[in-house]
């Protein structure tokens, strides 16, 4: 089971590369078409928007294909968006690959996130999650390094060339490894959509937005906004985004463990707490001198402390999804990927939006304001159900 997952993992770990290893490279792509910072990250916002979108579709309209085949199909309609935008002529071009590039990540995510589960022995739901999905923040210690590497030595594009080549080893591996899988659930995009307006996924799926926002509006200008604490030049940011990988995978092999050991509320809290506090920190430190060792410590505190709350959250929402509904799990596992989404895309325009109207010494208090409104629809939907269940054993 654990050999199979590796296989899906290695799906995620190209497409967590190919999602984020934009942010490494958006000042070079803005000289390049001469756009401002703050427009070549609209190349991450315009991702989020069409897989937050085309995520419920897609995966609605494939429902009859064989998982198997659906999953190679994704990672080569991947590797084809971004080999087209290696060759981008203009930004527009570039736009529209990402667009394409999203379309295969909307049915890849959600899809490998289903098979996991149905994978997983009983009890193991959370760290099957984990590992799959730990694909993602994997992509963080490797891809993403290497893609910024290599783009800063020999070009951006061969960044996205790359991301290509990884995706399409992902589809043979696929392809040659994982067995025959059953179909996905069928039923119309309508029906699909209707397990999204219970109440416990209603709140769930907000909750993952606005979590995924909190750190989108740092994590897509992340490398200005280290550079001004620390004084760190290319190699120093590298380093300090190796922790933030580091971090990641650490954090999502805590959400999983923590989901099977603690359960999902507890462990939630716990994560919603930290990561407020942490972002905050980022504009905090700004009233300390740059490159000072208090500066520097703080920084690499607060970038793994976010890291690790960020990402323990992914695993610790998709178990709870597959709980409050089993039966519709990969409707409601492609909401949440769309969620995830639309938090990127909706973080990353309110960071462009801080920039725009403020400095970078703002954006971890916007941040953390998305966070705390996480915590606080959180907060309110256990409210809820605790109220709704005390009522329903009043009634009986």
């Amino acid at each position: 089971m654990n050999f199979r997952i590796l296989v899906l993992a290695s799906g995620t770990f190209a497409i967590g590369t190919g999602t984020f290893v934009v942010t490494g490279i958006l000042g070079e792509v803005a000289r390049d078409f001469s756009v401002s910072v703050g427009s070549a990250g609209y190349l991450i916002t315009v991702f989020a928007v069409a897989y937050a979108l085309g995520s419920p579709v897609l995966v609605a309209v494939t429902g009859g294909v064989e998982r198997r085949h659906l999953l190679v199909a994704a990672l080569y309609l991947f590797a084809l968006a971004n080999g087209a935008a290696a060759l981008a002529p203009s930004f527009f071009w570039l736009l529209g690959a990402r667009v394409l590039a999203a379309c295969g990540a909307a049915v890849l995510t959600p899809v490998a996130a289903a098979v996991a589960s149905e994978l997983a022995p009983p009890g193991h739901e959370g760290r099957s999650l984990s590992l799959v999905m730990g694909g993602l923040s994997v992509a963080w210690v490797f891809g993403i390094p290497l893609g910024t590497v290599i783009g800063d030595r020999y070009g951006w594009r061969t960044s996205f060339l790359l991301v290509a080549v990884l995706s399409a080893v992902a589809a043979l591996g696929i392809r040659a490894l994982l067995p025959t899988l059953a179909v996905i659930m069928q039923g119309s995009l309508r029906s699909r959509l209707a397990a999204g307006r219970r109440p416990a996924v209603l709140v769930a799926l907000l909750v993952t937005s606005l979590g995924v926002a909190a750190g989108f509006v740092v994590l897509t200008y992340v490398h200005p906004l280290l550079g001004g604490l620390t004084d760190f030049g290319s190699s120093g940011i590298g380093v300090l985004l190796l922790l933030f990988g580091l971090a990641a995978v650490a954090g999502t092999a805590v959400g999983g463990a923590a989901a099977d050991r603690w359960g999902y509320g507890a462990s939630m809290f716990a994560m919603l707490l930290v990561l407020p506090l942490s972002l905050l920190c980022f504009s905090l430190l700004f009233g300390a001198r740059a490159g000072s060792f208090s500066a520097i410590a703080g920084t690499g505190a607060a970038l793994a402390a976010w890291s690790v709350a960020g990402f323990a959250i992914i695993p610790l929402q998709q178990y709870r999804l597959v709980k409050v509904a089993p039966e519709d799990q990969d409707a409601v596992l492609s909401l949440n990927a769309s969620a995830i989404y639309l938090g990127q895309g909706t973080g990353s325009g309110l960071g462009s939006l801080v920039l725009a109207h403020g400095s970078l010494p703002y954006l971890g208090g916007a941040g953390a304001l998305c966070a705390a409104a996480a915590l606080t629809v959180l907060a309110l939907g256990s409210w809820l159900q605790r109220s709704s269940a005390a009522s329903g054993k009043e009634q009986d």
